[in-house]
């Protein structure tokens, strides 16, 4: 019977981890790599090169070439709420970069996000967001 009680306790605590709430998790002291853009019907591939690492209150974006997308965040796990502040480009220039000049403007434009520990949406609609994997 008690191994039998243990069990049940440890189905409980496994099935209430839910970590697609751990903000923890999903964003800091994480690398993410960046997938493809959904913008309503249109999906765009994104080339290789492009990543993101969340740390407690800040982000920085990198770029095949080298430039650095960077600014602050904070997020919500109950209302999955996201916002990305004081974005700018930190080193280099993403002025001759569609993805990058396309990332940096998806960042300051985040109101939500989707995922969990492998995979990683920032929405600025239902249908218009990036997606990232898990490097």
């Amino acid at each position: 019977m008690k191994k039998i009680f243990y069990a049940l306790i440890a189905t409980l605590f496994l099935v209430g981890c839910d970590n697609s709430d751990d903000l923890s998790e999903i964003f800091q002291n994480k690398t993410w790599k960046l997938t493809f853009f959904q913008e309503g019907r249109e999906r765009n591939i994104a080339k290789d090169g492009y990543n993101i690492r969340f740390y407690e209150s800040s982000f920085t974006a990198n770029t095949p070439s080298g430039a650095a997308i960077v600014g602050n965040w904070q997020a919500d796990n109950k209302s999955r709420t996201l916002q990305c502040t004081n974005v700018r480009v930190g080193d280099g220039s993403i002025a001759n970069d569609t993805t990058a000049t396309k990332m940096k403007l998806f960042l300051e434009k985040a109101s939500s996000y989707n995922g969990d520990a492998n995979w990683l949406q920032i929405r600025q609609l239902d249908n218009v967001y990036m997606q990232f994997h898990n490097r």
